[in-house]
């Protein structure tokens, strides 16, 4: 048993180290990163002198539309290219369990987004450099980010389990994250259980509490939910595909 348990983990590590060296190898990668950050750079610039107020709430709410975008970028090739390639059918021969594929997929391209996210940590100084900010509240921010991140990335994951086509894949992605995303802006039109429902499904709506400087469980509840429902259908489908 103890055997089988340390030969299931050499395989997750190898995985996972494999993983990430095509992530760092990747053009791509640094393309899709250089982008997020120019992008957030400006806003961020953008919205601090034209609010002249000491806050990184603009930040953390921006961020959370650039990740629309960014993420499935991001994840588009994780399974499209092995598709592709046909290495994915070579890899279905050997015993490896589907889940720990999906999540070392998963986990190499989350290792990216907190990569992409850490030059960030200037603009915190920035802002402190100008005013009082408090500490506490940027880290709830950048923590929601980070469980935001992990979410989404399982939805990309997913995405690009389902088709060759790197773009079918962000498209498909782009427009399920987005659905999340506008969940509560639309419960203005509905009432009682329904606007409830809605309002929880939406990732804006638990991703706007943390940049409000709050940690509630239930935010953190929900973004686990969403990754572990979406790197566990993924890992279901695989394994149908390869039955």
């Amino acid at each position: 048993m103890k055997q089988e348990s340390n030969r299931n983990k050499n395989s997750l590590s190898v995985l996972l180290k494999k993983e990430i060296l095509v992530s760092i190898k990747s053009p791509a990668a640094y393309v899709v990163i250089i982008v997020f950050l120019l992008i957030s750079g400006y806003l961020f610039a953008d919205g601090l002198f034209l609010s002249n107020v000491a806050t990184l709430r603009p930040f953390f709410s921006l961020t959370g539309i650039l990740f629309l975008f960014f993420i499935p970028a991001l994840t588009m090739r994780s399974f499209s290219e092995e598709f592709r390639n046909g290495t994915l059918e070579v890899l279905a021969t050997h015993p490896i369990s589907r889940s720990r594929l999906v999540f070392a997929k998963a986990l190499s391209s989350f290792l990216v987004v907190v990569a992409a996210l850490i030059p960030t940590v200037f603009y915190f100084i920035v802002v402190a450099s100008l005013g009082n900010i408090d500490p506490g509240t940027a880290f709830a921010g950048y923590l929601g980010l980070l469980f935001l991140a992990a979410g989404y990335v399982s939805v990309g994951v997913f995405a690009s389990s389902l088709t060759q086509n790197q773009v079918a894949a962000f498209i498909i992605a782009l427009f399920v994250l987005f659905i999340f995303f506008i969940l509560d802006k639309v419960t203005a039109l509905t009432t009682g259980s329904l606007a409830y429902i809605l309002q929880y499904a939406s990732s804006d709506f638990h991703l706007a509490t943390f940049y409000k400087g709050a940690i509630d469980i239930r935010d953190v509840v929900y973004f686990c939910g969403v990754a572990v429902f979406f790197v566990s259908l993924t890992s279901k489908w695989l394994e149908l595909k390869f039955k």
